[in-house]
């Protein structure tokens, strides 16, 4: 399975990141350090970008609006035109899984479901 891990902390956290279950979690890096073998999902203003070599790739979605206003609001269109690009199926949100239906017993939700429900909140 290909699936986004929202993650609602700080950095170095970022975003979230895209997993997948088919692939080694760790590699190596093309300049030989051992990284996860994730995409980390990040936004904010050109001044907020940071590159985290903990990671195989990096997405960043710059938005000045979303750095003022806080919040991933203004750049979701565009986070899940990539989320469907990559091919995600499902994203794990342990924190709207408490509060919607949808999700299944570890927090996973259909990609469709939880853009539905991110959308709603818009």
């Amino acid at each position: 399975m290909k699936y986004f891990s929202i993650d609602y902390r700080s950095p170095p956290s970022g975003m979230g990141q895209i997993i997948d279950t088919t692939q080694p979690d760790k590699i190596l890096s093309p300049d030989g350090q051992e990284c996860y073998n994730y995409i980390l999902v990040d936004y904010g203003s050109s001044d907020d970008f940071h590159w985290s070599s903990s990671y195989i790739g990096t997405k960043y979605f710059e938005s000045e609006q979303a750095s003022q206003e806080g919040w991933a609001g203004p750049i979701f269109p565009q986070v899940f035109q990539f989320l469907r690009d990559s091919k995600v199926t499902h994203v794990h949100d342990g924190e709207l899984s408490y509060e919607y239906e949808g999700a299944d017993e570890n927090g996973f939700f259909t990609l469709d479901r939880w853009i539905e429900i991110i959308t709603k909140s818009l």
